[in-house]
């Protein structure tokens, strides 16, 4: 596995798992409750994200084979979602394939917020689904596929540590500096969505998008 190759999973997973812009949204969810009972929280919420990010690595693009959709296709198709996504980073706007408030509202009132909505969709979510899709339809290797399942037990691992400070790191970071990082990292994410449309549309049209 080379450095290289598994940034480029790693780093667009990352950014739109965006545990550093969910911060405040886990902060708003646990406010009542005791450190430890957060700590747990964030524990649970990360290992559902990565069972439900890892279970689309090896098994998500046999929905795409069930509807007979084309891999070039969804590459258009999951750029331009993510594309939307960015937009809305870029902007820092609180995306949609998050959470809504009023899920937010009815989830403080839950017993275990850990599956729902934390897990999902706050974290693994569409935009996260699409990442995995993209990276990993068509692919026969199955070492690719192991790599995106590490990427996403990283991603989670790392979610859990910042989840498990988020009192720190908003109080360091603060709102400004919170909306400064998912700017940029929303204008990394863009850069690799129109990639993606770029090789799904080369793959649609071969040579009419060469000179």
């Amino acid at each position: 596995m080379e450095l290289r190759d598994f940034l480029n999973i790693f780093v667009p997973l990352f950014i739109i798992v965006d545990p550093i812009g969910c911060v405040p949204l886990f902060l708003g969810l646990t406010e009542d409750l005791p450190e430890s009972k957060k700590r747990k929280l964030a524990a649970k919420a990360s290992l559902v994200a990565a069972g439900v990010m890892a279970a689309f690595a090896l098994f998500g693009d046999r929905i795409l084979l069930y509807f007979n959709v084309s891999v070039a296709s969804f590459r258009v198709a999951g750029g331009f979602i993510l594309f939307l996504i960015a937009l809305q980073m870029i902007q820092a706007e609180t995306r949609a394939t998050k959470t809504r408030p009023e899920e937010e509202e009815e989830s403080r009132h839950k017993e275990d917020i850990a599956v729902v909505p934390l897990g999902v969709p706050i974290l693994a979510g569409p935009g996260a689904i699409t990442t995995i899709l993209v990276l990993t339809a068509g692919e026969t290797n199955l070492m690719l596929r192991l790599e995106v399942i590490f990427a996403a037990v990283l991603v989670s691992a790392l979610t859990f540590v910042i989840f498990a400070h988020a009192a720190r790191i908003s109080r360091f970071l603060g709102r400004t500096g919170t909306n400064l990082f998912v700017r940029l990292t929303g204008l990394i994410l863009a850069v690799i969505s129109v990639e993606y449309m770029a090789k799904g549309l080369g793959e649609l049209f071969p040579g009419w998008l060469t000179p």
